[in-house]
């Protein structure tokens, strides 16, 4: 609200639609990260009791999920100018359309990339962006993730995933958008 750009606020309109997007874009993305969450955990119920065991562990975890199972998949960017990619030339003024879950399981960037390793270190996957284009709401997301599943830990020592799922269009969001649980109390 406070910030200027040559000596030029927002205004109030400009304001709310900027906080609204916010809220619109965080909300289907963080839910579809604790989905994911929740889907590896059950995938891989061995990382689920490592993380009961040692939930200091979670951050770590998180970050893989967001690696392994990417939220928000496509990323489309306009070239500024000319640009090389491998043996093609992207002239200026061009959609693109980066897919980062491909570039989350980059041989090249990640050691064993189809596997789920919640200790892999460094971790430098482009689910939440990068540069000038990193999400402004990544550290919110990733509060509410651990809390949310700190949470479901804590209270249920089964969590294990029913049938039913359904699932976002993965060319868009990559998630479940109605994920039935079996619960079993600690």
């Amino acid at each position: 609200m406070a910030a200027q750009v040559d000596g030029q606020r927002l205004d109030d309109d400009e304001i709310i639609g900027f906080v609204g997007l916010l809220l619109l874009a965080g909300h289907i993305t963080t839910t579809a990260l604790l989905t994911n969450v929740i889907l590896c955990l059950d995938e891989f119920p061995d990382v689920a009791a490592a993380l009961r065991a040692d939930p200091g562990a979670l951050p770590g975890a998180i970050e893989e999920v967001l690696r392994f199972r990417t939220p928000l998949a496509p990323s489309m960017r306009r070239t500024t100018r000319e640009v090389r990619v491998g043996e093609h030339t992207v002239p200026a003024g061009r959609i693109v359309l980066a897919w980062l879950a491909s570039a989350n399981r980059d041989e090249r960037q990640f050691t064993a990339p189809d596997t789920f390793d919640i200790h892999r270190a460094p971790n430098p996957h482009l689910s939440l962006g990068h540069g000038i284009h990193f999400c402004l709401g990544a550290p919110l997301a990733r509060l509410e993730v651990r809390i949310a599943v700190e949470k479901m830990l804590g209270r249920w020592s089964g969590i294990t995933v029913a049938d039913g799922v359904e699932y976002h269009d993965a060319r868009g969001i990559v998630g479940a958008k109605k994920l039935p649980l079996h619960l079993r109390w600690a």
